[in-house]
């Protein structure tokens, strides 16, 4: 992602105060950050001028109505993280387009397989689920125990639980077998595969699934109503992105 901090200050900041303006009546700086993001993402082809025009005021309208927005004249923090998000630059990565299948009943929750020995002392095993009742192995969340993806802090522990609880709520309502497409990520490994550089993966707090008999549509639906609070619309590429980042939801789109 481009640092933000640079590329868009005046977005950040806005999104920091936690403040909602009309989006007619936001600075021109901070309009011109917005018609860039929307450049960038289709929507907006008129002058990057700081001018909320018909061009610019339809293509905000049009974009917020794309993350599910209401309020198509409004300029608030949710938004804000909504726009920043095109700044991240949301990129498929070959493993996520590599499928690890759902293990057979007989097998989950087996202490079998790869094992790894977490921060903590404690020893689990590919096969064994995170949390018991929820069908999400240690294995899928690090990609057959690979070492390179031993979570490196008790923190980042407690995110994958986090994670699997939220999972274990969207596979409850989906009632069908799910894959991970991909899971946690070090920071590492992340940079290696071309990640983002803010990704939820890094912080064990995201997931990407997808739907064993391809209902994406039914898949998605349940996701969005869901506790997650990231939500990347990945379904062209074969996998819905779920994270529990803190702060609001936002939705996203991958390329």
């Amino acid at each position: 992602m481009p640092d933000t901090a640079v590329e868009f200050p005046n977005l950040e900041k806005f999104q920091s105060a936690n403040t909602t303006v009309k989006f007619a009546e936001a600075d021109p700086e901070l309009i011109k950050e917005i018609q860039t993001l929307l450049t960038t993402k289709g929507l907006y082809k008129g002058k990057v001028d700081g001018i909320v025009g018909e061009l610019s005021q339809k293509a905000f309208a049009e974009f917020k109505e794309s993350v599910w927005l209401d309020s198509p004249d409004m300029l608030g923090p949710t938004t804000a993280s909504a726009l920043l998000e095109i700044a991240e630059n949301h990129q498929t990565i070959e493993e996520q387009t590599q499928q690890l299948k759902p293990l057979p009943a007989s097998t989950i929750g087996s202490k079998t397989g790869r094992s790894l020995k977490l921060v903590t002392g404690e020893l689990v095993y590919e096969n064994e689920l995170i949390i018991a009742g929820i069908p999400l192995t240690w294995g899928e969340v690090t990609k057959g125990c690979d070492p390179e993806r031993n979570p490196e802090s008790k923190t980042i522990i407690n995110n994958i639980i986090k994670a699997a609880k939220g999972f274990g709520k969207i596979r409850d309502k989906y009632d069908s077998p799910i894959s991970i497409n991909s899971a946690y990520r070090p920071q590492s490994v992340n940079r290696r595969i071309g990640g983002a550089r803010y990704s939820q993966h890094i912080n064990g707090l995201a997931l990407d699934i997808c739907p064993v008999d391809g209902n994406f549509k039914r898949l998605l639906e349940i996701c969005r109503a869901s506790d997650c609070t990231g939500l990347g619309r990945g379904m062209h590429r074969g996998f819905i992105h779920c994270d529990w980042r803190p702060g609001g939801r936002v939705v996203f789109d991958y390329p």
